[in-house]
């Protein structure tokens, strides 16, 4: 790719995308007839626009759309795009994707209902971020309540929010470890540089292995998302590393990231939860060792449930393979 992915520039970034649409778009015309499925993934909308659109039908292959964000709603709540001139524009579009898609997959079951509305008929699958078999440990947290972010400090993540959290944390003096990248992680990392905290520390950067390395060594793994119906109704990826490392979990999602948190006793969700609340579910699970260690016990079982690839795989490929 010519156009830096990460760049600041929202527009930038639009380049990136159709760029990388228009390689993809010559791809799937080239060599679609080669494959039995084409499987494509969001939330970067431009790939299931290139791969359904505009392209010759083949009556042989399965196209196969997995949705990790609703679109176009997320970009509107961004609040980077100017979208709302073009809104039904794009709403047909979206109606139209899933329309092109023969099979439809979600990693949320909050979506479900959006995507029957508009396309009654289409077959919907429920597949979750998952951990591999070989990525699966736990280990006993030390002495030092740790909290962890990670992942990405973009335009969907609550920055003020999350700078508000690392403020209150110093105050509290309760080490916070964030491994960051995306849009406004500089700015992020700028700022704690500049206020010279002593409990917040910085990571770049890191391999899965590593993060996941380091998460188990927490006690509480973080997963903020701005206040909006889209966002708060997501499921982050985040949110399954820290179940499937057995870290208990605290966010201010709603919707069925919620339920599952809540229902399951794997950590505390407190939708549309203020700085505060978050920080005094994060100082509960401080002070209740024995909270702590049942919300370990049960994300191990949550995890053997729900979130193993190995049985997960099997369920997608009798989804993909019925006709």
């Amino acid at each position: 790719m010519r156009i830096d992915k990460q760049a600041k520039s929202m527009y930038s970034r639009v380049g990136y995308y159709l760029e990388l649409a228009y390689k993809v778009r010559h791809f799937v015309k080239s060599y679609q007839k080669e494959f039995d499925v084409i499987y494509v993934t969001s939330p970067n909308i431009f790939l299931p626009w290139a791969t359904f659109f505009f392209q010759k039908r083949v009556k042989s292959v399965t196209k196969v759309l997995e949705i990790r964000d609703l679109w176009p709603d997320s970009v509107k709540d961004i609040e980077k795009l100017p979208v709302d001139t073009f809104w039904p524009i794009l709403k047909y579009l979206e109606k139209h994707m899933y329309k092109k898609a023969d099979k439809v997959v979600i990693n949320n079951e909050g979506f479900r209902d959006h995507i029957t509305e508009m396309t009654p008929k289409k077959p919907v699958f429920f597949l979750p971020n998952a951990f591999n078999n070989d990525e699966v440990a736990f280990e006993s947290p030390g002495s030092d309540f740790q909290v962890m972010y990670t992942g990405n400090i973009g335009h969907a993540q609550s920055y003020d929010q999350l700078v508000e959290v690392a403020e209150m944390l110093e105050k509290e003096k309760i080490t916070f470890n964030i491994i960051a990248y995306g849009a406004n992680a500089p700015e992020f990392k700028a700022y704690v540089d500049k206020e010279n905290f002593s409990f917040i520390n910085i990571y770049g950067e890191k391999t899965r292995d590593e993060c996941l390395y380091l998460i188990r060594q927490h006690n509480v793994q973080l997963s903020l998302l701005k206040e909006t119906d889209v966002f708060l109704n997501v499921l982050p990826g985040k949110v399954i590393d820290g179940i499937g490392s057995g870290v208990p979990v605290v966010t201010n999602l709603g919707g069925f990231t919620n339920a599952l948190i809540n229902d399951n006793e794997v950590g505390i969700a407190v939708e549309k939860g203020s700085s505060s609340e978050i920080v005094d579910a994060i100082k509960q699970i401080r002070d209740d060792k024995k909270m702590e260690n049942k919300f370990r016990e049960n994300a191990k079982e949550l995890l053997n449930e729900k979130f193993l690839w190995e049985n997960n795989i099997k369920s997608l490929t009798s989804f993909i393979q019925n006709k």
